[in-house]
């Protein structure tokens, strides 16, 4: 690699440190108005704040701080209030993004599946917070409808397992290796890459085939559509059978 690609590299990785830093500080000062008046306006300008780093992170390597970033976005796109509760975790999260910041912004050397289940939980509407900390399961959900994606977090959040989730095949592959969740839930349709695809590539790779997977469809099990699933893949029916099927699954994976 040339000089001038190592520079201009090094370069990106400062201009972001600024922009990033510049992004934190403008959620502090969200998070310290939020703290004194309750104005819905206040979580829709964290929320924008959140995502534009999750966009500038993506053209950098620092993989900590966008998996942190990922996970503050998905914690903020199902915040409806800012509580005493949901500021204390945003700034939690703030506070390790300035942690890394500070330090070594690739994040080089770190256990970052370690990283991750050491960041707040979110907080599941009627279920008590205090079940979520009986367990450290970590799920990732690979699910693009919002809607799909809440009924199975509510549900596993009631067994007090902590959810991750992402509407893209290939950030699902990314998260996979990254943060190596105890379980992954798939849709079998999800973009360019289906769920059974999904579910193949991880189980192919030494990295990710011992985690075990389930496949979401509407689909019966002998369904043509689902016979490329590698055989260790469980298989969650929507509808009636949804409660049932996942139950097994997750009996199925030693998931307790």
């Amino acid at each position: 690699m040339s000089k001038n690609v190592i520079d201009l590299d090094d370069q990106m990785l400062a201009d972001f440190r600024d922009e990033a830093n510049d992004i934190v500080n403008s959620i502090g000062v969200h998070l310290q108005n939020a703290r004194s008046k309750a104005d819905p306006a206040i979580l829709t300008a964290i929320q924008r704040e959140i995502f534009n780093l999750r966009y500038k992170g993506k053209s950098v390597n620092a993989p900590l701080v966008n998996l942190t970033s990922h996970r503050l976005a998905d914690y903020a796109t199902t915040c409806r209030e800012l509580t005493e509760e949901a500021i204390a975790d945003i700034q939690a999260f703030i506070d390790k993004i300035e942690g890394l910041l500070d330090g070594d912004v690739t994040g080089g050397g770190a256990d970052s599946a370690e990283f991750v289940r050491e960041l707040p939980s979110k907080r599941a509407p009627d279920i008590d917070p205090a079940w979520l900390k009986k367990t450290n399961v970590e799920a990732l959900l690979v699910i693009p409808q919002r809607s799909m994606s809440a009924i199975v977090e509510r549900e596993l959040a009631a067994c007090g397992y902590r959810c991750s989730v992402t509407q893209s095949s290939f950030e699902a592959i990314e998260l996979a290796v990254r943060t190596r969740p105890d379980f992954i839930i798939v849709a079998k349709t999800i973009d360019e890459l289906g769920g059974v695809d999904v579910a193949s590539a991880l189980q192919a790779m030494p990295k990710t085939r011992n985690i075990p997977t389930a496949v979401l469809t509407s689909d019966a099990p002998n369904h043509p559509s689902l016979r490329d699933l590698p055989c260790r893949t469980a298989i969650i029916r929507k509808g009636p059978a949804f409660g049932e099927d996942l139950a097994e699954a997750l009996a199925r994976f030693n998931i307790t």
